[in-house]
């Protein structure tokens, strides 16, 4: 009764929700259109990527890197809890949120159809699936953004609703011509509603009905308009994602940003290539100071000929004098490559790009500096952090929604990671693990394992009769080691022991213990004298140490 009431207070109070905040891009951009800085369109985009050596081996190179293993089937959970829904990531028999055993393990009937389907060719022009992922990887980056679309047969009762559907295709849609289908603040699938049987005319209001077959109308989340047509698809159908700059509709291109020095990386191309092919800008001029100008016009006739049949021909130029007198100079147009310090700029500029996308230069066979960041290494490291973040955009946003649509629960699609795990790498490590776990047990710690490999460290609990043991004396409260501090080895005085051998303290290198009624042998201190009687016994004591100087008594040899 008294839940009731609350639940009747509650209702009877005013509701009131948030502002969404509105995005001056999005609602200046009025529905679907796509903001290009300085009225760069795409086709523009991607045509100056083609022409770029260094942008196509950077996307290349991080491609290949990207799916070089290819895509796996990895179980989404060992055991799930059919009643509270947690899933266990190591076989239990009792569920640990509601201690529930009704568990199950994953379901290998749901790859059934996907398995088969994603290991053929996935549409009408005989793409595997792995080439569909490289196309759209190109696009990340290239414009960032990418488009998946699903091909759905759909299964529809009397009422027109959707009871199931089967995947026949998946293409790439065209980031040029795919837009989102949004309102004003950029929510999708609230600016139109379209029949699943008439797709050509969108509604305003889902409330209406198919105006051919009265059936039901769906929101519109994507449109592709291309050859003057524009085609509608709705929920579950297309999915969209941007890598480098996410946001409510489109990602930010990188050619955008690297724009400068990508055209900038072409001019020059194209210049070594004019200078080596035709040569339309000559080197230089060679000046000549003449007073017969009309020959000299005529003269020039046959130069511009033999210039078009031979690009180095050097041209020669006739200028008139006041005092008569000729001369002969050399005017240059241009610096060569060497002066204008063509590689050293070209290597900045390529630096600049690939770092952007993190591709090192290790991967663009170039190997001529080491150190710092330059190192191979380090190089690879760098690389991978780029793949990885990569992939992570496939595993959490791509893949999740394909499987969806195949109705799988129980499975997750994952790229591997590029870089294999190193097993001499995973045993070295082992190795000084075990080495640690020796050492700590040698400190008298209790040391286990458990099921996983992993050591677990306990400190021992302190013996009853310690206690009892101990003596008066302060310096006698802990029991020593005869032997320690000798060339004895524990594991030696137990064989010792056993076999009865044990050695005495003067055979392992120590002084014996004196009894207490005998004084304790004390070493006399070595004597500093060097008299004759110890070193010529039997002679007189002037003849005792023939090495001192009688003038300054002090010993010279």
């Amino acid at each position: 009764m008294a839940e009731e009431k609350r639940r009747f207070a509650f209702t009877n109070l005013f509701r009131n929700t948030t502002p969404k905040p509105a995005d001056r891009t999005v609602y200046n951009l009025g529905i679907q259109e796509r903001d290009n800085s300085y009225l760069l369109t795409s086709p523009i985009i991607y045509h100056i990527v083609q022409q770029s050596t260094i942008v196509r081996t950077c996307i290349t190179q991080l491609k290949q890197e990207i799916f070089r293993r290819g895509y796996t089937w990895e179980e989404k959970f060992v055991v799930k809890c059919q009643d509270c829904g947690k899933e266990h990531a190591s076989p239990v028999k009792q569920c640990s949120e509601c201690n529930s055993t009704n568990l199950k393990k994953p379901d290998p009937k749901q790859l059934e159809y996907a398995k088969k389907f994603l290991d053929g060719y996935v549409n009408g022009a005989e793409q595997l699936f792995i080439d569909v992922l490289k196309e759209l990887e190109d696009d990340l980056n290239i414009m960032d953004d990418a488009y998946l679309v699903i091909v759905k047969e759909y299964y529809l009762d009397n009422n027109s609703k959707i009871r199931m559907h089967r995947i026949k295709e998946v293409f790439r849609g065209d980031p040029v011509t795919m837009h989102i289908y949004s309102n004003e603040l950029g929510e999708r699938g609230k600016g139109g509603f379209v029949c699943l049987k008439h797709r050509d005319r969108v509604h305003q209001h889902q409330t209406e009905l198919c105006e051919t077959c009265s059936s039901e109308l769906y929101p519109v989340h994507y449109v592709n308009r291309v050859n003057g047509e524009e085609q509608y698809f709705v929920k579950g159908e297309v999915v969209h994602f941007s890598k480098y700059s996410p946001s409510r509709l489109y990602g930010m291109s990188p050619i955008i940003t690297l724009w400068n020095n990508v055209t900038t990386l072409i001019a020059m191309d194209n210049y070594v290539n004019s200078s080596y092919t035709k040569a339309r800008m000559p080197k230089g001029l060679l000046a000549v100071q003449t007073r017969n100008m009309d020959s000299m016009k005529s003269f020039w006739r046959g130069v511009k000929e033999k210039m078009e049949q031979d690009p180095h021909f050097i041209p020669v130029m006739g200028i008139e004098s006041e005092g008569g007198k000729g001369s002969v100079e050399w005017v240059k147009f241009m610096d060569s490559l060497k002066e204008m310090d063509y590689i050293s700029v070209k290597d900045d500029l390529r630096d600049r790009i690939s770092g952007f996308y993190g591709v090192s230069k290790v991967f663009m066979n170039d190997a001529s500096a080491s150190g710092g960041l330059n190192n191979e290494g380090m190089q690879i490291l760098v690389t991978n952090r780029a793949v990885e973040m990569a992939q992570t955009t496939w595993n959490n946003y791509v893949f999740p929604f394909v499987t969806t649509q195949f109705g799988i629960s129980d499975w997750e699609l994952k790229l591997p990671p590029s870089e294999e795990e190193d097993e001499i790498a995973v045993l070295r490590k082992r190795e000084i693990e075990v080495n640690i776990a020796g050492q700590i047990k040698n400190l008298g710690f209790e040391v286990e394992m458990d099921d996983d490999g992993r050591f677990i460290y306990t400190k021992p609990k302190p013996v009853e009769g310690d206690e009892q043991g101990k003596t008066q004396s302060g310096d006698d409260d802990f029991k020593t080691d005869p032997y320690a501090g000798t060339d004895i080895d524990a594991s030696q005085l137990g064989q010792m022991m056993e076999a009865g051998t044990k050695p005495s303290l003067a055979e392992a290198g120590q002084p014996e213990k004196v009894k207490s009624d005998e004084p304790p042998k004390t070493r006399n201190k070595p004597s500093m004298n060097t008299g004759p009687d110890k070193r010529f016994k039997g002679l007189p004591k002037d003849a005792g140490n023939q090495n001192v100087d009688k003038r300054t008594e002090r010993r010279v040899g």
